[in-house]
């Protein structure tokens, strides 16, 4: 069973999908039309970058590290909610979805570990 199989059957996901570091779609399954899917993806690996980048800059500031430890995000509306852990994206009705047992599942779907990102001039190899 493929990784979008195993998310789609969790209560509440009315999508699932796997994007590259660059944006790109490796697989979708779901309501959303192939295009839409593109999109989202894109969406997802930017705002995940973002994400690293903020932490970064966090931990600049603070003058402490521990802020790029980056690996989850998510955003909800009235009705639907998206939830990104690594290189996993899945869209859930935000009122059927108990979202720990989401973000739980799709770690463990990833094999996911908290990572740091690559410190400069090191590779993100296996984020991705």
């Amino acid at each position: 069973m493929s990784r979008t199989s195993e998310l789609m059957e969790l209560p509440g996901v009315v999508a699932a999908g796997m994007y590259s570091r660059k944006g790109l779609l490796e697989e979708f399954e779901g309501g959303l039309p192939e295009a839409e899917a593109v999109g989202l993806v894109n969406l997802c690996s930017a705002i995940t970058l973002i994400m690293e980048m903020q932490g970064r800059l966090l931990g600049r500031m603070a003058g402490q590290s521990g802020w790029n430890s980056s690996c989850a995000w998510m955003m909800w509306g009235p009705d639907k909610a998206i939830v990104s852990v690594r290189d996993s994206v899945c869209v859930a009705q935000a009122g059927h979805t108990s979202f720990n047992q989401l973000i739980q599942a799709m770690l463990v779907s990833a094999d996911a570990e908290l990572f740091n990102p690559a410190e400069e001039g090191e590779s993100n190899g296996s984020i991705g």
